[in-house]
C-alpha cells in the first residue's frame, strides 16, 4: 500500500506559520507591556528607597530643606513616569486584545485542517488495516490450499 499523504499539508503548515507570526507579535506586545510594568515597579520601589533615605536623615537631624525638596520633586516625576508607563500600558491594551482575537482564529483554523489530518490519517489506517487483513486472509488461503494439495499426494 502506498505511503500516507495528506493532500492539504501545503495549508496545514501555512495555517501552523501564520499562527506562530501571530503568536510572535503577541509575544513583542507583552513583552513591552512587561518593561513598562517593570519600569513602574522600579520608579515605586526608588520613591520608597528615597522615602526611607528622608525620613532616617530626618531621625537623625541631618537633613535639609534642600534634600527634602529635591527628593519630592523626584517623587513628582517618578509619579508622572508611572503614570505615563500606565498610559502607555492601556493604550495597547486593545492592540493587544485584536492580537489575541487574531491568534485564537488562527489556532481555529489550524485546529480544522489538523482534524481533517486525524480524520485521513484514520482513513488511511483502516484501509491499510483491510489490506492488511485481505493479504493475511489470502496468505491463509494460499497455505491451506497447499496442505490440502500436499495432503491429496
Amino acid at each position: 500500500m502506498k505511503k500516507f499523504n495528506f493532500k492539504l499539508q501545503r495549508l496545514l503548515d501555512l495555517r501552523e506559520m501564520k499562527e506562530e507570526q501571530v503568536k510572535n507579535e503577541l509575544a513583542k506586545l507583552v513583552a513591552i507591556q512587561n518593561v513598562e510594568k517593570t519600569r513602574q515597579q522600579e520608579f515605586k520601589e526608588k520613591i520608597k528607597e528615597n522615602y526611607v533615605l528622608l525620613s532616617n536623615r530626618m531621625r537623625q537631624g541631618n537633613f535639609s530643606y534642600k534634600e527634602a525638596m529635591m527628593c519630592e520633586r523626584y517623587v513628582d516625576v517618578a509619579h508622572r513616569a508611572i503614570e505615563k508607563s500606565q498610559d502607555i500600558i492601556e493604550q495597547m491594551e486593545p492592540e493587544i486584545q485584536k492580537v489575541r482575537e487574531r491568534l485564537i482564529e488562527a489556532s481555529r483554523e489550524r485546529k480544522v485542517v489538523e482534524k481533517l489530518k486525524e480524520r485521513k490519517w484514520e482513513d488511511y489506517l483502516y484501509e491499510y488495516n483491510r489490506e492488511m487483513a485481505k493479504e493475511i486472509d489470502d496468505m491463509n488461503q494460499q497455505l491451506h490450499q497447499r496442505q490440502r494439495m500436499m495432503e491429496q499426494r
